[in-house]
């Protein structure tokens, strides 16, 4: 089977891996996104990257260019792999081509209280989630035994672990900036990404970070074989009937139970654990093998540009060093070296737009395409 898929999101080396998977498996490849995507231009052999308008800021354009988009390339599936899927889900619902689930179930797995609610309702073991709506919701609450977070957020950006009384002093919840206050759990952090079929989980990648930029997404990890996890998943997979991708952040418990803390309905790095046409596959449906435990993947520009400092400061350089050399870079390959330049550029992009709009620069990378649970429309 082959046909042309449009993958979305292309800014993000997720969408980059997932192109060059479909095209390993003989299909054409076009990719979208609403910010110029320098890593996925310049992959060579070249893929077709277009240019839509952002989905968060003018959804109505957004809908009718994508549109055209799928008519004009004749797209026979369209991926997601970023926070777009929300507006991909607002302005295709029901389409079979669309690789994601309606968007009320997106809200149920990207708000993190709902979440709680569901993997409770699924069975599977979560901390006490609470959502908190206004600035006296924070008074009585027991500080050193929990993490408090926006209930719509990402990149563990806002995330505050055990915080201090003098944190919470900026802090203004209220019904449309909800926040969730969850019993803090105590055990090993890993993130797993599945592909996900009419709610049957056909393959999944769990992996720990091994380096990360403080609390946002590793730029070097390794894959895990741990069943727990799965198991947590296909419960989760089963209750929503989805079919896309699915990713958690959860710990490993000391009593060995895997404890999802949120959800991702979309692509995580656990997809660059995937050789070949693998990940193509699942996420047509074929089941896959799981990478072996102890592969190695990271991403060189960030290495290069957010590791060296963390790893300086934290003295851990032999792990840097053990990571660059065991793992595979996920971004730049033989012949095809000019992406892992293009992610510098296109990362220096994203920091001075985030300096003329005064935010971080990984709050600046989904600024056009983020979601927080507002009417889209």
């Amino acid at each position: 089977m082959s046909g042309t898929v449009l993958v979305t999101g292309a800014r993000a080396p997720v969408a980059l891996e997932v192109a060059r998977s479909f095209r390993a498996l003989g299909w054409r490849v076009h990719l979208a996104d609403s910010v110029p995507a320098t890593a996925a231009s310049w992959a060579r052999p070249a893929f077709a990257v277009h240019r839509l308008p952002p989905p968060r800021h003018a959804f109505a354009a957004f809908r009718d260019a994508l549109a055209r988009l799928i008519d004009s390339a004749g797209a026979t599936l369209v991926v997601p792999t970023c926070e777009e899927v929300f507006y991909l889900a607002a302005a295709m619902p029901g389409d079979p081509r669309l690789v994601a689930p309606p968007l009320e179930t997106l809200r149920a797995l990207h708000s993190k209280a709902l979440f709680a609610e569901l993997a409770r309702a699924a069975g599977v073991a979560m901390p006490t989630t609470r959502r908190i709506e206004t600035p006296d919701g924070l008074a009585a609450l027991p500080l050193d035994r929990i993490v408090l977070k926006p209930d719509y957020s990402r990149f563990a950006a806002a995330t505050l672990v055990r915080p201090r009384a003098r944190d919470l002093r900026r802090l203004r919840p209220s019904r449309e900036y909800a926040w969730v206050a969850q019993d803090f759990v105590a055990g090993e952090e890993l993130c797993l990404w599945s592909a996900t079929r009419e709610g049957r989980i056909v393959a999944h990648a769990l992996y720990r970070p091994v380096l990360r930029h403080g609390r946002s997404a590793a730029f070097a990890f390794e894959a895990v074989d741990w069943p727990p996890a799965a198991a947590m998943a296909a419960r989760i997979a089963a209750a929503t009937r989805a079919t896309g991708h699915l990713s958690f952040d959860l710990i490993r418990t000391r009593e060995d139970v895997a404890v999802p803390i949120e959800c991702n309905p979309r692509a995580v790095s656990g997809v660059h654990l995937f050789d070949g046409d693998a990940l193509a596959r699942a996420i047509l449906g074929t089941p896959q093998a799981s990478p072996a435990a102890g592969t190695r993947r990271h991403l060189s520009p960030a290495m290069a540009l957010l590791g060296l400092p963390a790893v300086l400061a934290q003295g851990r350089v032999r792990a840097a060093a053990t990571a660059w050399r065991e793992g595979r870079d996920a971004i730049g390959r033989p012949g095809d070296r000019w992406p892992a330049a293009g992610a510098v550029v296109d990362a220096a992009r994203f920091a001075a737009l985030a300096l003329t709009r005064r935010r971080s620069p990984t709050r600046q990378t989904t600024a056009d395409i983020e979601w927080n649970g507002e009417p889209i429309g």
